[in-house]
């Protein structure tokens, strides 16, 4: 199973001054791969927090583990202290990592962004990372993201800044991804329904989802009034795009025929 867990950090979420549309954005990448996100979860920027959603997350045996935000060069800046607690692994000074991070801020002097290009122990912070991890590019700003693979999870750690997170995602996450979830192909359609009661509705679901396993089916409401109609998202996740399609379209071929056979038309 391709469970994947993604954590958010920062206070600055918990209190409401920041919406995380971070795990929003990864979530559909995520799926979009053939992914499963079992959880998403926020934490205040403290190492034992970390620690514990991190070994929650093993213990659900996720796949993948996506820590986002807490690598910047400030002292709430606390997440690679954590998988390293939670992995038991030392925190390193990484050569590669300190070449990035150098690298970064003397690109960054040109530009006019810093007015100084030296290696001060708050940017060294940003080159230490667990020990085996691998740096991932990130092409907009001076943290590195982090991968460490271990024998049943891989632990991916990136920016919160959005443009960063994203940058890394599609630069430098994204193969790995495709190398650990395989070449299954995730589709969804959503089809409008003439009912109004989602309690009739989820009980056509319900049969329809035991009659074709692997199919998922979610009714919502178009809106609110007395005119409101039931929409369902039909999606659907496997090796073979040709047979996805075929299940996708069986389900709703189904379900539309429920909803002829089923209930009573006025």
């Amino acid at each position: 199973m391709n469970r994947v867990e993604i954590i958010a950090m920062g206070r600055e979420i918990l209190v409401g001054r920041t919406l995380d549309t971070n795990s929003h954005w990864i979530a559909r990448r995520v799926t979009s791969l053939g992914g499963e996100t079992g959880r998403i979860v926020v934490v205040d920027d403290d190492v034992p927090s970390i620690v514990t959603e991190i070994r929650t997350a093993q213990s659900k045996h996720a796949r993948v583990i996506i820590t986002v935000g807490g690598l910047g060069p400030t002292v709430d800046d606390k997440t690679l202290n954590a998988v390293a607690e939670a992995t038991g692994r030392p925190l390193v000074l990484d050569g590669h990592a300190l070449d990035f991070v150098r690298s970064r801020y003397r690109y960054f002097k040109t530009q006019g962004f810093v007015d100084s290009d030296n290696m001060t122990p708050s940017r060294q912070k940003m080159a230490m990372i667990p020990e085996g991890s691998q740096i991932l590019h990130n092409s907009v700003g001076a943290a590195p993201g982090v991968h460490l693979d271990l024998k049943t999870t891989s632990i991916f750690s990136i920016p919160g800044v959005p443009r960063e997170m994203e940058a890394i995602f599609e630069e430098s996450m994204i193969e790995i991804l495709r190398g650990i979830f395989g070449k299954k192909v995730f589709l969804e359609r959503t089809i409008k329904t003439p009912l109004k009661d989602e309690s009739q509705l989820g009980e056509i679901l319900n049969r329809v989802m035991r009659e074709i396993p692997g199919i998922y089916l979610k009714s919502r409401p178009t809106h609110f009034g007395r005119d409101v109609r039931m929409d369902v998202t039909v999606s659907a996740s496997r090796d073979d795009r040709k047979k996805v399609e075929e299940q996708i379209e069986m389900a709703i071929q189904r379900i539309r025929k429920r909803i002829r056979e089923d209930i009573p038309q006025n």
